[in-house]
C-alpha cells in the first residue's frame, strides 16, 4: 500500500512541477515564433532551461528564449505574419517579449535586421547593450552591436525613434546612428552606406514574404503560408473553396514528419521537419479528398480569427490503465497514444490549458454526433466547436472518416507514450483496422505523458559548441541580469524550477514524502523551488495541489478559452 501511495505521489508532484505557463501562470498570454530559416549552425536556449541546443526549422520560440549564431551562419525567426527578426552570424538575440501586442528583442552581440510588415498590431522594441530602438511603422531596420558601448542603427525603409539615457532621437529612411558609451553615450547621424551582401539578402527574403501568392488564399494573419507556394499547389474543391495540396507521395499523411516537443507555456507542440511545416499544422483543419490530403485554411474573411494551436490534432490511447513513463515517474494512461488531424466538421479537444484533469471519451461517442453537445461520458473537459457544421462538407470528419476509409484511418499515427516523450515517430506507422478504431478512447484532458529531456530539443543533432556565444554561462548583457540564483535558488526563469532541474527536484520531494508516510511532519515537504506552497501532503492520497493554487488553476484556464470564445 506505501508502494502505491508513493508511486502515486511521485506522478502527481513531478506533473505539478510542469504545468504549462498557460494554467497557472499570472503572467499575460504569449506568443509564439517559428524559426523559419536557417543556414549553418544555430543554436537555442530555452527560458526555462540554461542548455543550448542545436535547432530547426519550425522550432517553436517563446518569450525568453534565446538564439544564437556561429560563423557563416544566420537565421530567420518570424515573431507573427507582421514582423521578422534575422540573425547574422556571431550574433546572440532573446526574445524577451512576444505577445499580439508587444515584441521586445534584446540584442547582445552582432547584427540582425529587422522587417515590419504592414497589418502590424505590435510595438516593437529592440535593446541593445546601450540603446533601444523602436521601429514606428513599416520598414527594414538593421541593428549592429560591435560592443558593449557602441551600437549602430541603420533605417533601409521606415523611421525608427532611438532612446537613450539623454532622450529620444528619430532617425530617417536613409540615415544611419552611431552611438558610443553607456552612461552618457554621444552619437552621430550619417547618411546609410550602400547596402552589401546582408542587406541584398534580406531585401530578397522581404520580397520573397510580402510577393507570395499563398496571402491571397490564405488568412494574412497566419505566420508561414508564404511557404506554401514552393512546396505545394492550391485546387479549388466543391463546397471548401481554395485548399492546398502538398507535392507529397500517395502515402504521406499530416502530422507524422517531425516529432513532439515540450514548451513550458503550451505543453505538448508539433514541430514538422517539412520546410513548409508551420502554417497548415498550427491554423486551419485537414481533409482527404480524392487520392490526397488537402489543408483548408479556414474561412478566409475580415471577420475571421485565426487561432493558433500546438497542433489541430485529436489524441487517441489505446490499452488505458496503469503503465511505466521513462521520464520522470509512474502515472496511469495508455499502453499506446495516438494523434490524427481534425477534420473541418470535427470537434477539438485541447491537451493544453488544464490543470491535472485528465479524462477519456470512447471514439464511438465522438464519431455518433449529430451536435457537439449530445457527447457523452466527458466530464470537466473543453471542447472547442468544429470550424464547418457537422455534416456540411464532404470528408468534413476524420473521427467518421477513419471507420469506413483506409486512407483517413493511415492518418491515425500511434507510439508507445515512451517514444512521444523522446521525440520519436515512426514514418510508416501500421494501419489500424475500423475495429480496432472503435475501440480507442478520445483523450479529452492533458496527455498522460511526462516529458523528459528529449522533449525539449526540436532535432536530435548536438549543438556545435563554436556556435555559441562566448558568455553561455551568463545572461546577455542586454538583459539587465547578472542571471544569479533568485530567493528559490533558481536563475530568473519566473519563479519556477528549470525543466534540468526538475528530476533533482522530484528526488528531494520523494525523501520528504517517505518522511511523511512515517510520521513525520510534511510542513516543508509541499513546497516548490520558489519557496510556495503548490502542493500538500494528504495522508492516504499522496500530493495534491493546494487549494489556493487549485483556484489559480480553474481562473486561469477559464480566462484562457474565454479569450478564444471556448465552450468548457
Amino acid at each position: 500500500m506505501k508502494i502505491r501511495v508513493l508511486i502515486l505521489a511521485l506522478t502527481v508532484l513531478t506533473l505539478a512541477l510542469i504545468l504549462p505557463r498557460a494554467v497557472y501562470s499570472e503572467e499575460p498570454e504569449t506568443g509564439v515564433a517559428r524559426v523559419s530559416l536557417i543556414n549553418g549552425d544555430v543554436s537555442t536556449m530555452r527560458g526555462d532551461s540554461g542548455d543550448w541546443v542545436a535547432t530547426g526549422v519550425n522550432a517553436p520560440l517563446v518569450r525568453g528564449d534565446k538564439v544564437s549564431t556561429g560563423a557563416r551562419s544566420r537565421a530567420e525567426v518570424e515573431l507573427d505574419s507582421s514582423n521578422v527578426l534575422r540573425i547574422d552570424q556571431r550574433t546572440e538575440a532573446k526574445l524577451a517579449d512576444l505577445s499580439r501586442t508587444h515584441i521586445q528583442i534584446q540584442v547582445a552581440q552582432g547584427t540582425i535586421s529587422f522587417t515590419v510588415f504592414k497589418g502590424t498590431e505590435a510595438e516593437v522594441e529592440i535593446d541593445t547593450p546601450n540603446v533601444a530602438v523602436h521601429p514606428l511603422g513599416e520598414g527594414h531596420y538593421r541593428i549592429q552591436v560591435n560592443t558593449s558601448a557602441e551600437t549602430e542603427v541603420t533605417v533601409r525603409n521606415g523611421q525608427a525613434e532611438v532612446s537613450t539615457p539623454q532622450g529620444n532621437t528619430t532617425i530617417e529612411k536613409g540615415d544611419l546612428i552611431q552611438i558610443k558609451g553607456t552612461d552618457n553615450p554621444e552619437y552621430q547621424i550619417v547618411k546609410a552606406p550602400g547596402r552589401d551582401e546582408w542587406d541584398n539578402w534580406n531585401r530578397e527574403r522581404d520580397h520573397d514574404i510580402a510577393d507570395a501568392r499563398s496571402w491571397g488564399y490564405t488568412n494574412r494573419n497566419y505566420t508561414g503560408a508564404h511557404d506554401l507556394d514552393r512546396y505545394g499547389r492550391w485546387v479549388h474543391a466543391p463546397e471548401y473553396g481554395w485548399v492546398w495540396s502538398p507535392e507529397e507521395g500517395p502515402d504521406w499523411v499530416p502530422y507524422r514528419d517531425g516529432r513532439w516537443v515540450w514548451e513550458p507555456y503550451w505543453g505538448w507542440t508539433w514541430a514538422s521537419y517539412e520546410p513548409w511545416g508551420w502554417a497548415p499544422y498550427h491554423y486551419g483543419r485537414w481533409f482527404f479528398s480524392g487520392d490526397s490530403w488537402c489543408w483548408w485554411p479556414g474561412f478566409v474573411t475580415a471577420s475571421f480569427v485565426p487561432v493558433w494551436s500546438p497542433a489541430w490534432v485529436n489524441f487517441v490511447g489505446f490499452g488505458f490503465g496503469r503503465h511505466f513513463s521513462s521520464g520522470f515517474g509512474f502515472g496511469f494512461g495508455f499502453g499506446s497514444l495516438g494523434w490524427f488531424p481534425v477534420g473541418p466538421c470535427d470537434p477539438f479537444f485541447p491537451w493544453f490549458g488544464f490543470g491535472n484533469s485528465f479524462n477519456v471519451v470512447n471514439v464511438t461517442n465522438i464519431t455518433n454526433i449529430t451536435n457537439i453537445r449530445n457527447i457523452t461520458n466527458v466530464t470537466h473537459s473543453t471542447v472547442v466547436q468544429p470550424l464547418a457544421s457537422p455534416g456540411t462538407l464532404p470528408g468534413g470528419s476524420n473521427a467518421q472518416g477513419a471507420l469506413s476509409n483506409i486512407h483517413v484511418r493511415r492518418a491515425v499515427t500511434t507510439v508507445s507514450p515512451e517514444q512521444f516523450a523522446k521525440g520519436v515517430v515512426p514514418r510508416n506507422a501500421q494501419t489500424m483496422s475500423p475495429q480496432q478504431f472503435r475501440q480507442a478512447q478520445m483523450v479529452t484532458g492533458r496527455l498522460p505523458v511526462v516529458p523528459t529531456h528529449e522533449s525539449l530539443r526540436t532535432v536530435n543533432r548536438p549543438v556545435n559548441q563554436a556556435s555559441l556565444p562566448a558568455r553561455a554561462s551568463r545572461a546577455s548583457p542586454a538583459d539587465g541580469t547578472d542571471a544569479q540564483p533568485d530567493g528559490g535558488g533558481h536563475a530568473h526563469s519566473g519563479g519556477r524550477p528549470r525543466a534540468s532541474e526538475c528530476l533533482a527536484i522530484g528526488r528531494r520531494e520523494l525523501a520528504d514524502q517517505r518522511r511523511c508516510s512515517s510520521g513525520t511532519t510534511a510542513a516543508d515537504a509541499s513546497r516548490n523551488a520558489a519557496g510556495k506552497q503548490l502542493y500538500r501532503w494528504q495522508p492516504g492520497s499522496g500530493f495534491e495541489l493546494a487549494a489556493v493554487w487549485r483556484r489559480k488553476l480553474a481562473t486561469r484556464s477559464s480566462a484562457f478559452f474565454a479569450r478564444r470564445n471556448i465552450t468548457r
